[in-house]
This record gives structure tokens, C-alpha cells and sequence, in this order.
């Protein structure tokens, strides 16, 4: 009886094993080998972005439609202080890149001690068509990762210079066999002062180091190498965005206010801040991490800038309105070193003729609009941990549909109710996790319904509250409120 319940046992065990195996261990078919990959490794601004063209071709005795494209684990959601933000595949096959549909895959996370790396996510890439046996194609490939640049050390002095150590591969992470690659890294104006050597990598040109050529390299090959760099900016780190368009037909206006918490997450300070040395490293011209002032550049016909924080309105600011590109530059009242936080308000105001298009009218006055704009404005070199982007209609208006050319976002649908609403204004809302100032370039598409009978309910409803406190006031004057005998 013991024997029956061990080999029971026994049998149970492997079963468990071969089920983990197989809903853990995902490696993509070998249906596809890379060559000449060509990957640059950008070190120019806060964040790390990288970006890689190559050919890939189709081994297989069958077309294939899918490819995958293998990141490491730990950057992708919350979980780390790591986190994609950009993750764009395009492809050219004769003149004109294609974007190409990229969707989450598999992921390796959990498997541990087998032959497939255990920290890779697997994204999942529909070609534009399929690609034949033998046939091959060019792709196109970038991403941006925010917290991915370490300060080295993490506490200066005050008049130091910042180092920013990027650790990484100078192989491309691939789960196909690469015949031939080079990886370039892109510093900015310093150049490196310290970098892994290997044999004779790298090559140094001024501001790049260059890896390779390697050829042959299997399946998730990697070898790891450093990077030190001065990096003399800020790291300019925006934990939360509120953004709200206020949409009103009847005054033709379109207000925007955005209400920022950041904060520098360069190199903190070891010592306490000085005063008298921050004005002589700037009257030295000296360079510096700390946050010092931001140059947003707004959409032609922004008019009433104002720029506020938590005391009040800040004057040092300086608007420049020009009619092709107005450029706001504002300084915010004290230095915001390594470490420190701010908290500060923008608002603007537009012509809504610039941004809304009337789609279709109807005879019974309701009218069919649509308005676009941009899904992200803002300061340059920054990343944002969350952003909340509101679009605030005009009452009695209803949403048809809502588009953006960047789809990773949460929506909701809400009624706030503002001066002498009655019914309440319907709210759109967008929130977008881990994005950067990159995504400024995407846009936002909202169609609604509004009817003139809307636009004049507000009026309405004024008059009317006027026209009742003016009788009361008669009828209140009429009545005889003497005391008589």
C-alpha cells in the first residue's frame, strides 16, 4: 500500500513539473535570425532611451506574421524604480516606415534555473504582412526607460560635478540568433570618464562609445558593461500632472491649467545649502543640477500666461509671445537641488476656433464637433510618473467617441458641476502611468454632440434668476411693513 502511494506521489511531482514548464518556460520559434543590427544607447538626457534598426529574415519554411521583441522584466510596470516608457516598433520594407501594432506577450518572470533568462518580457509584434520564407525586412526600434540612470556617487558637495552610471549590455537583448551587431553609446558634451573595456572595445570618438562588431551571438546573449558620465542638469522627475482643458463655445475659448508636484532626482546634497556659494558659482557661470528654470514651449495663439505656486503668483517669469512659437520661461522662486521638491501652476489660454472642427450640423440644432489637442505640453527633459489629463466639456454636451495616438491610457467618464451649472459639465479623463516629454508629439481626438439649445441654457437660466430677484424686489417694495395702530 505505502509503494502505491509513493509512485501516486511520485507521479503527481512530475505532472506539476511538466505543467510548470510549460506555462513558464515561453521561448519564441527560432523562425527568424537578425542581421546587421545597429543599436544606440542615448545617454543625452535624464532618462535612457535606446533605439535599434535592423533586418530581420524569415528561416522558416512558413510566413510568419508575428515577431517578438524581449525586454528586461523588471522595467515593465511598477514594481521597480524602473519603468518603460516608450516601447515603439516600426517597419520598412520599400520606402515609407510603417508603425507596427505592439501588444504585452509572455513573460519569464517566474521561471528560475532553466535555460531561458528568468527576468525577460516578451512584446508581441503583428508585421504589416506576412513575411514570406526567405523574405526579409527592416525594423525599426526605440524605447525610453525612466529611472534607469543611477547617481555615482549619491551625495555631492555642493559646487561638484554629477556622474550618472548607466549599467547594461553591449549586446542587444534579442531571443533570436544575431549574425552581426554593433552597440553605440551617445554621451553628452563631457564624454565618459570611466567605461568597461573589453579586448579592444570600445572605440572612443568624442562623445561615443562604440562595441562591435560581434557576430554569431546566440539567443539572449548579453555581457554586462558601465558607463560613468558627468551629467552637469537636473533630473527633472514630475511624480504627478493634473491638466485640465476647459472647452466654452459661448466665450470661444479653450483654458488650460496644469498643476505640477516634481522633483530633482539628481545627486543629493551631503552638506546644507549655501547661499553666498550658489550665487558666486553663478556669477562664475559655472554649471549646476539644480533646478534653476524651465522653457515650455506652448501652441501658436496662447495668450493670459500666468505662473503660480503655492504662495501666490511668481514674477520671475517672461512670456514671449510670438506668434509661430510662444515660449514661456519661468524660474521658480529658490534653486531645487538633488533631492528637493517643488509644486507649481500654469494656465494659458487659446482660441477654440484652433482646436475644434464641426464634424456635421442637424436641423434639429445639434451639432456634431471635434476637437483636438495635444495629449501632453510642458517642460523639456522631464519624466512623469503620473500624469491626469482632463478635457472639461460644456453642458448638455455628449461624448461620441475618443481617440489618441498614444493608447496606453485608463478612462473614465464623470459630471462636475461649475458656475451656475445646473445639469453638470461632462468630464473626460485620461491617466497615463510612466510617460515622458517625448510623448508631447501625440494628440488627443475627442468627438462630442452640443446644440445651440445648450449653448443658451446658461443665459436662460441668469435672466431668469435676474428677472426673479428684480420682481421680488418690487413686489418686497409694495408690501406695507409699518406698525399701525
Amino acid at each position: 500500500m505505502a509503494s502505491i502511494i509513493y509512485k501516486t506521489l511520485q507521479l503527481y511531482l512530475l505532472l506539476l513539473l511538466v505543467v510548470r514548464l510549460e506555462a513558464a518556460a515561453f521561448v519564441p520559434a527560432s523562425a527568424f535570425q537578425i542581421q546587421n543590427l545597429f543599436r544606440t544607447v542615448d545617454l543625452t538626457k535624464s532618462y535612457l532611451r535606446e533605439s535599434a534598426s535592423f533586418i530581420i529574415e524569415n528561416i522558416s519554411e512558413e510566413p510568419q506574421i508575428e515577431y517578438y521583441v524581449a525586454v528586461p522584466s523588471g522595467i515593465v510596470g511598477n514594481a521597480t524604480d524602473s519603468h518603460l516608457a516608450i516601447m515603439e516598433v516600426k517597419e520598412k520594407r520599400v520606402d515609407a516606415a510603417v508603425s507596427l501594432a505592439v501588444e504585452i506577450g509572455p513573460s519569464n518572470a517566474d521561471l528560475a534555473d532553466w535555460w531561458v533568462p528568468s527576468d525577460v518580457q516578451f512584446y508581441k509584434v503583428q508585421l504589416s504582412k506576412p513575411l514570406a520564407a526567405g523574405e526579409t525586412s527592416t525594423i525599426q526600434m526605440a524605447t525610453a526607460t525612466i529611472g534607469a540612470l543611477e547617481a555615482q556617487p549619491k551625495l555631492i558637495k555642493q559646487p561638484e560635478a554629477q556622474n550618472l552610471l548607466w549599467t547594461g549590455s553591449k549586446l542587444a537583448l534579442s531571443p533570436y540568433k544575431v549574425a552581426r551587431q554593433r552597440t553605440k553609446v551617445k554621451l553628452p558634451d563631457r564624454g565618459a570618464n570611466a567605461y568597461s573595456k573589453v579586448k579592444n572595445d570600445p572605440q572612443v570618438e568624442d562623445t561615443t562609445l562604440t562595441y562591435g562588431p560581434y557576430v554569431d551571438s546566440e539567443p539572449f546573449a548579453a555581457e554586462t558593461i558601465q558607463v560613468r558620465y558627468e551629467y552637469h542638469f537636473p533630473v527633472v522627475e514630475v511624480t504627478k500632472l493634473e491638466r485640465e482643458l476647459w472647452v466654452s463655445h459661448s466665450g470661444g475659448n479653450l483654458a488650460t491649467e496644469e498643476r505640477y508636484w516634481m522633483t530633482n532626482a539628481a545627486a543629493k546634497l551631503s552638506e546644507a545649502f549655501s547661499r553666498l556659494r550658489w550665487q558666486a558659482s553663478g556669477m562664475a557661470g559655472e554649471r549646476s543640477t539644480a533646478i534653476q528654470g524651465f522653457l515650455v514651449r506652448l501652441r501658436p495663439g496662447a495668450r493670459d500666461v500666468y505662473f503660480t505656486d503655492e504662495i501666490g503668483n511668481v514674477s520671475t517669469s517672461n512670456f514671449r509671445a510670438d506668434i509661430r512659437d510662444p515660449v514661456l520661461d519661468f524660474r521658480p522662486r529658490y534653486p531645487i537641488f538633488g533631492g528637493w521638491n517643488y509644486s507649481f501652476t500654469l494656465g494659458w489660454n487659446h482660441d477654440l476656433g484652433r482646436s475644434l472642427k464641426v464634424l456635421s450640423t442637424e436641423d434639429s440644432g445639434s451639432d456634431t464637433y471635434m476637437l483636438r489637442v495635444p495629449l501632453l505640453e510642458g517642460p523639456d527633459n522631464a519624466a512623469y510618473d503620473v500624469a491626469e489629463v482632463s478635457i472639461i466639456l460644456p453642458e448638455g454636451a455628449n461624448v461620441v467617441d475618443i481617440f489618441s495616438t498614444y493608447g496606453d491610457y485608463n478612462k473614465e467618464e464623470s459630471l462636475l458641476k461649475s458656475h451656475l451649472d445646473t445639469v453638470g459639465r461632462t468630464v473626460v479623463k485620461l491617466t497615463l502611468n510612466n510617460i515622458v516629454d517625448e510623448h508631447r508629439r501625440n494628440e488627443l481626438y475627442i468627438t462630442y454632440t452640443y446644440s445651440s439649445a445648450s449653448s443658451l441654457h446658461k443665459p436662460i437660466i441668469v435672466s431668469a434668476a435676474i428677472a426673479a430677484i428684480f420682481f421680488a424686489w418690487i413686489i418686497l417694495g409694495r408690501i406695507d411693513v409699518s406698525i399701525s395702530k
